[in-house]
């Protein structure tokens, strides 16, 4: 089995939680290959028999890179088995955690003509010291909103990790 993991990573925990995904596949016994989803063009899709792409949120939207990739992919991605997540800050919430209640996930499917078979929201990763300063006070400003951590030297990994690998099993499974 080959899976693509595609990627779009703005502070790296996509990155991250793409590695993870990646070495747990590898373990199970499959061939993977990561790469960033800014640089896929040319990239022959019908070489893999699972696709996954991971994208992180911020300030409410996706990298453009998504729906510049996707779009013109529909047809191969709803053939292959494929699978999304998507990373946000506010997905530490309960009621922002999963594919139906992920406001921003929900309304990039409702958009989108590519149908994953599989979708997952993880939590990211609030660290104050990679972002730069305008970034770094809008993030207080809706992490204030959203009742959240505001020290600007606080560093909080909110992936549930566990949750990751059960997203793994059910790629593997598809």
């Amino acid at each position: 089995m080959h899976i693509l993991i595609l990627y779009s990573s703005r502070f790296g925990q996509t990155l991250k939680i793409s590695q993870a995904l990646k070495h747990q596949w590898q373990d199970a016994g499959a061939q993977v290959t990561l790469a960033n989803l800014e640089q896929t063009a040319g990239t022959d899709l019908a070489q893999f028999d699972k696709i996954v792409i991971g994208a992180s949120i911020r300030y409410g939207h996706f990298a453009k890179c998504l729906d510049a990739f996707t779009a013109p992919q529909t047809q191969q991605l709803n053939h292959i088995p494929s699978a999304f997540f998507s990373v946000s800050i506010l997905a530490n919430k309960a009621h922002k955690s999963t594919p139906e209640t992920h406001t921003y996930t929900r309304k990039f499917f409702e958009q989108s003509a590519w149908q994953p078979k599989l979708v997952g929201i993880f939590a990211g990763e609030l660290a104050y010291h990679k972002y730069h300063l305008v970034d770094r006070y809008l993030m207080k400003l809706v992490m204030k909103i959203n009742k959240g951590e505001t020290n600007t030297q606080a560093h909080i990994e909110f992936t549930d990790w566990h949750k990751v690998q059960q997203f793994g099993a059910q790629v593997m499974a598809m």
